[in-house]
């Protein structure tokens, strides 16, 4: 259900709901599907910032004391040493970055078990940008082979021709408390074919 359909059931017109879900980006209002999104947002985004801080570091750091530094021995194992924190860190980025983008288009199509996803999905190829080569089609044959962990749209039934809840007439009496003993004697008299008068 969207949220101008949940909008439009709890009693608003469609022309309310329409000026209120227009009216939500000019507010900086949004909806997502997870919870706490924007402190998730935020951790990650911090996150994301310091991975490049580090990185811009060490280059400067490598760049600088190559430059400077380049007979002394024992700064050249240094200058290894942070050649290779260079590259883990860069090995890291790329891989934090395929995780968020494969998480996302995951979310993005309503997958309910994200890390078995993931799993089913296996190793994903990246360009040379950083890119998931051929994402979208790899979300979609997972979402075909696999349809019980993603979320179905269900919208709600409007045509009054379908199938639901009738009323059934039960044929009860219109009100009149029925006398169950005097019922019961009638029906065993009458079964041994005494009249009562």
């Amino acid at each position: 259900m969207t949220f101008k359909e949940y909008l439009i059931s709890v009693g608003l017109t469609e022309e309310q709901a329409n000026k209120t879900v227009e009216g939500m980006p000019a507010n900086k209002m949004y909806l997502a599907n997870e919870e706490n999104l924007d402190s998730r947002y935020t951790k990650l985004k911090e996150q994301k910032e310091q991975l490049e801080s580090d990185l811009t570091s060490a280059n400067e750091l490598v760049t600088g004391l190559k430059k400077s530094n380049k007979d002394v021995e024992g700064l050249q194992t240094q200058i290894n040493d942070y050649q290779t924190k260079v590259e883990t860190l860069e090995t890291e980025r790329a891989t934090e970055r395929k995780s968020y983008s494969l998480k996302e288009a995951l979310t993005k199509e309503g997958a309910t078990d994200i890390d078995y996803m993931l799993h089913k999905l296996g190793d994903v190829e990246v360009d040379k940008d950083g890119n998931i080569v051929g994402l979208d089609n790899k979300v979609k044959e997972l979402k075909e082979s696999n349809p019980n962990f993603f979320a179905v749209d269900t919208k709600p039934i409007t045509d009054p021709a379908a199938p639901g809840y009738k009323a059934i007439d039960n044929k009860l009496d219109t009100g009149k408390q029925a006398n169950l003993e005097a019922d019961a004697t009638a029906a065993f008299e009458a079964a041994l074919g005494i009249k009562s008068e």
